[in-house]
């Protein structure tokens, strides 16, 4: 698996497993740190005290077997019924460490996961990064799917790693001090020569896992690879059917349904290769899981076999090596019995390693040719010789000059292709390949009116919140001068109101939320394109009144713009270059105010 370089068509090789482990545990490592330190280690010392008496709550239950058929075999009623009363008692304590190991397990999952969630949550949508992220071009695939899935699959098996890996450990020591002590040593004859093997069960117990474990991990060594291959197909699956829902409408009217089924087919079909690729994988492994299975409660009986016989070990021995045996083997093979969920993870963690780490490159950005952001101090807009370019190189705007003063409507207005859509991201601080200067007025603010907002699902309240406290009568009065007097006894209703409002009347809540704002600096992105001129206007009017002395540029030809416009911007697509044409009688100048409108002669 390949990961992409900070430069565009460059590749170079994706991080190691463990430089994968080492960097996910930098990421989370500070749950157990700040405020959540008190929760994290409460949670995490109670877990590892009940897994602990729980390995110890098992070697009492060996012993017990011992005690219980060494009775049996020597027909010692008397010790056996003492050996059933006891064990009720065991059993409760077995049961009950498994409550706590349960819940403090899955509490501490929870607590995990929320935390690593909400850091990485915070970071794509703070400071508009899932846009910038968006435009940047080294954006990995469905963020949104990291955040919400593989969080979950790169935090919950951690958990459950630590628990495995601390009872191996502990079994290990514990369970190897019977087979030292029951086992002995073993003398085989030889020629007649005795060869003796001390601590024959516990040489044996560590041989045998350390072949299984080793075969293990070179038969499945393609399988973490394999795994996120099929994960990141699955996420451009689900893409691909959310693309289809998010744009029903479009797809329907326009008939293009097949040309959507096809795409469907395509990912789908690659995903099956990734599918069956991983399963040829994991049934070579199988072969050794099972076969692996099969012998281990059966090699400690044979290994035990000649000392019973010889009369040197009772039945409680046998059967207690045995169950000692199986427990060192299973606490051995901790790899082996996790392989695949320790591929699962390193897949999980590495594409929330991914994510973590765009996110941290969008903020260290960027080397090259960027727009200069910078305050201007005349109270203007100020472009100063701006050409935008994208991702790729290509130029978008070339060589665009203007100021435009406090109060002023400015309608930019042509062939604007996609330097549209560039220009109003650069004036908005977002668009960040390019060249030349942006001046706003010192400490402006800036909001964009999309021509169609984005409304999430919840309250109409929601929708209009600004970061700041807005006082009942306000918002009300806002939704009655832009003609949403209707809207106001419902805005606290949680609705799907993206498919509830039709596009003038969400047309009419974005200028109202635009008005709330309070903002210096407004960007029309043809935001009135659902109305005729009369309504348009109206609307237009009602925001210039509320925020008198703010720079309005209404981009393209939306309704009302032209005969709102104080001033003008004319813009000429050329070779797929916008650029700025020559009003009449204009002599040209690398920097001037906006042309104004032309007064209407007096009749």
């Amino acid at each position: 698996m390949q990961a992409r370089s900070e430069t565009p068509g460059v590749m170079m090789a994706a991080p190691s497993d463990r430089q994968v482990a080492l960097r996910f545990a930098q990421l989370t490592g500070g749950f157990w740190r700040g405020q959540s330190a008190r929760r994290a280690w409460f949670w995490s010392l109670l877990l590892a005290a009940a897994i602990i008496l729980s390995v110890f709550a098992n070697v009492t239950v060996n012993r017990w077997n011992g005690w219980f058929f060494d009775a049996l075999e020597k027909r010692d009623s008397e010790s056996a019924l003492v050996a059933m009363a006891v064990f009720p008692v065991l059993v409760l304590v077995v049961a009950g460490l498994g409550v706590v190991i349960l819940v403090s397990r899955e509490t501490f999952q929870v607590h995990w996961r929320q935390w690593v969630t909400a850091k990485l949550a915070d970071s794509w949508v703070g400071q508009r990064r899932f846009f910038r992220l968006s435009l940047s071009g080294y954006e990995p695939a469905n963020p949104e799917y990291r955040i919400a899935d593989d969080v979950r699959w790169a935090t919950e098996p951690v958990v459950d790693f630590a628990i495995g890996l601390l009872s191996a450990v502990i079994t290990i020591i514990t369970f190897i001090e019977i087979l030292w002590e029951i086992g002995g040593a073993l003398t085989l004859r030889i020629g007649g020569a005795p060869i003796v093997i001390p601590a024959y069960l516990v040489l044996a117990a560590i041989v045998y896992a350390v072949l299984v474990s080793a075969l293990v991990t070179f038969v499945g060594r393609r399988l973490p690879s394999l795994i996120a291959a099929r994960n990141e197909g699955e996420a451009r699956l689900r893409f691909s059917l959310m693309r289809i829902r998010d744009h029903g409408e479009t797809i329907a009217l326009s008939r293009t349904e097949a040309g959507e089924r096809r795409a469907v087919a395509r990912t789908y079909d690659s995903l099956v290769g990734r599918w069956l690729a991983m399963i040829r994988q994991r049934g070579r492994l199988t072969w050794i899981t099972n076969g692996s299975g099969a012998l281990v409660p059966v090699v400690p009986l044979l290994l035990a076999a000649p000392k019973y016989l010889s009369g040197e070990m009772s039945l409680g021995g046998v059967v207690q090596v045995a169950a000692a045996f199986v427990a060192v083997q299973n606490a051995f093979n901790w790899v082996l019995d996790n392989f695949m969920r320790i591929a699962e993870w390193l897949a999980a963690a590495r594409r929330v390693n991914e994510l973590a780490d765009a996110l941290e490159r969008v903020d260290g950005e960027p080397p090259g040719e960027h727009l200069a952001l910078s305050p201007s101090h005349a109270g203007l807009l100020r472009l100063d010789e701006i050409t935008l370019i994208d991702r790729d190189g290509r130029t978008l705007v070339a060589d665009i000059s203007c100021s435009v003063p406090r109060g002023a409507t400015l309608h930019v207005s042509g062939e604007l292709g996609l330097g549209k859509a560039a220009l109003i991201q650069a004036v908005a601080g977002l668009w960040p390949w390019g060249r030349g200067a942006i001046m706003v007025p010192q400490g402006a603010f800036v909001t964009a009116v999309p021509q169609k907002l984005h409304l999430s699902e919840g309250t109409l309240r929601a929708v209009l919140e600004t970061g700041r406290a807005v006082p009942e009568e306000q918002l009300e009065s806002a939704l009655r001068r832009y003609g949403l007097s209707g809207l106001a006894p419902l805005l606290d209703e949680s609705r799907d109101w993206d498919k509830e409002l039709a596009t003038g009347d969400r047309q009419r809540l974005a200028l109202a939320r635009a008005e709330l704002e309070q903002p210096d600096i407004i960007l029309l992105d043809e935001a009135t394109s659902a109305f005729d001129t009369d309504a348009a206007l109206e609307l237009l009017g009602e925001l210039r009144a509320a925020r008198p002395d703010a720079i309005i540029i209404a981009f393209g030809q939306g309704a009302g713009f032209v005969e709102a416009a104080s001033h003008r911007l004319l813009l000429k697509r050329a070779g797929g270059v916008v650029r700025m044409a020559r009003q009449p009688g204009a002599e040209p100048s690398p920097v001037s105010i906006a042309q104004p409108v032309p007064a209407e002669p007096a009749e």
